[in-house]
């Protein structure tokens, strides 16, 4: 047998099936309750795997949330970085594989039905009714991974100003993410931190 297959054999035996497990239904439920992206459901994710199961700590947890956010591509793939801290390669694949199959299924799923009834009272209804529900989720998203930076006080100062400078005076992301990364560096390098 060659020392590869010998070495995955091996890793395999030490897997946590049920960590795993646990993993993939957790995130399947997030899943179904992300209105608005994955971000939105961070606070349920730091109760679960920070305070509940101390999988991770609340610095990882953050840290996890600026990577997946930074990287190109879609939110979710927060995911699987925090599945890598907790479990490696394949912890990284089963949460990425519960965050995405569900919403994805009720996606196709509402699609589908929305094309039908787009005219319909209900449709409309549910459309208007799910705005603030994102906005509020992904402002509780923001008050946990703001909470991380509570010990220091010029960092926050970071998170009105973005909001105001975003919602006020329509300012690209991509803007505000690198003046507040700017500030952010300049603040550790001067020590206010």
């Amino acid at each position: 047998m060659s020392a590869t297959l010998q070495f995955s054999l091996e890793a395999l035996n030490q897997t946590d099936w049920g960590l795993l497990l646990d993993l993939l239904a957790h995130f399947a439920g997030l899943s179904v309750m992300s209105v608005g992206g994955f971000i939105s459901v961070v606070p349920e994710m730091q109760r679960y795997l920070v305070v509940e199961q101390g999988l991770i700590n609340q610095s990882q947890l953050a840290a996890s949330i600026a990577i997946g956010q930074a990287a190109p591509g879609p939110n979710v793939q927060l995911v699987a970085v925090i599945g890598w801290q907790i479990a490696g390669p394949l912890g990284a694949a089963i949460t990425l594989l519960g965050a995405v199959a569900p919403s994805a299924t009720m996606a196709l799923w509402a699609n589908r039905i929305g094309m039908r009834h787009a005219q319909s009272a209900f449709i409309e209804t549910l459309r208007a009714g799910l705005a603030p529900l994102t906005v509020g989720l992904m402002g509780s998203a923001g008050w946990v991974v703001g909470s991380t930076e509570a010990a220091h006080w010029p960092l926050l100062l970071v998170i009105p100003l973005a909001f105001f400078l975003s919602w006020r005076k329509r300012l690209s992301p991509l803007v505000i993410v690198l003046c507040a990364g700017g500030y952010g560096a300049l603040a550790g390098w001067q020590g206010w931190l």
